[in-house]
């Protein structure tokens, strides 16, 4: 029987910050020298201080010699991995990892990966009805305990929740009829609402089917492996709700100011300038 090839390790802060405890990515030798021989800095979450920040890797990592060998295969090597929040000295980060020739697996971190993934979880929480921020929290939760097709359940629901709360938002002022909506598709949905929705939603509304087909016909571990891409790219989307909800707001601050505007009356025995200069004009052309 065929060997499963491995995932592929995309970067630093994807292996820290965004794959789960137990999860083996193929990785090459540059990559080792990156993550573990040269001086690291990257960006992702302190869940002390609930924040984006820029890390330092502060301890960890793996000698000269050994790297020498590691695409021999001749060696093994449990670590950990330390990084230090640059804003901070004692927000420290830990995370376990064991390395084989051509892998890498993550074997514990502290806090742990739901700890973190909840706490980032919560910039969001404006963006979510009450229902919906809790839902995420235990996609999250039930991706870091090993169970994909549940967290793939629960990030379904809160894109169906997204798209029908939408629709109710534009309906009246749209004309739109229920007849006319609740008869699609949910591609065809996402299309009908393309106008009201973020770009990057309408151009990946794949994302839904990919759940279904999660939830109906994928093993867990298929579903795990794709729950970060499936997480990332609905923060994506919220992100894009936020900014478009923003611009909106400040379009109807912007034309509620311009409809309001009145040009300034003259006191009696008064005229304004440009009327001052014109009378002059006249005359002079007299």
């Amino acid at each position: 029987m065929a060997t499963k090839p491995l995932p592929t390790y995309v970067s630093p802060e994807d292996f820290l910050f965004n794959t789960p405890p137990y999860d083996s990515l193929a990785l090459t030798l540059d990559q080792v020298i990156e993550l573990l021989h040269s001086n690291l800095r990257l960006d992702g979450f302190c869940p002390y201080c609930t924040q984006m920040r820029t890390f330092n890797r502060t301890s960890g990592g793996v000698s000269s010699g050994w790297v020498t060998n590691y695409d021999h295969g001749e060696d093994s090597r449990f670590g950990e991995l330390q990084l230090t929040c640059t804003r901070q000295d004692n927000h420290v980060l830990r995370f376990n990892y064991l390395l084989l020739a051509g892998a890498i697996e993550k074997c514990g971190q502290y806090p742990s990966f739901a700890s973190i993934a909840f706490d980032e979880s919560k910039q969001y929480n404006k963006l979510l009805s009450k229902k919906d921020a809790g839902e995420f929290h235990r996609a999250i939760g039930l991706a870091a305990h090993n169970v994909g097709i549940g967290s793939f359940v629960y990030l379904r629901r809160i894109f169906e929740r997204l798209i029908d709360k939408r629709y109710k938002e534009f309906k009246e002022i749209e004309g739109w009829k229920d007849e006319d909506f609740y008869t699609l598709r949910m591609a065809e949905k996402v299309g009908f609402l393309r106008g009201h929705l973020p770009d990057f939603l309408v151009r990946n509304a794949k994302i839904y089917s990919i759940l279904s087909v999660g939830i109906h016909e994928l093993e867990e571990d298929q579903c795990l492996s794709f729950f970060k891409v499936l997480r990332q790219s609905l923060v994506l989307i919220l992100e894009e709700d936020k900014k478009k909800r923003e611009e909106l707001e400040m379009q109807k601050e912007l034309e509620k100011a311009i409809a309001g505007f009145t040009t300034p009356k003259s006191a009696p025995g008064e005229v304004t300038d440009a009327a001052s200069a014109t009378s002059k004009e006249a005359k002079k052309q007299e």
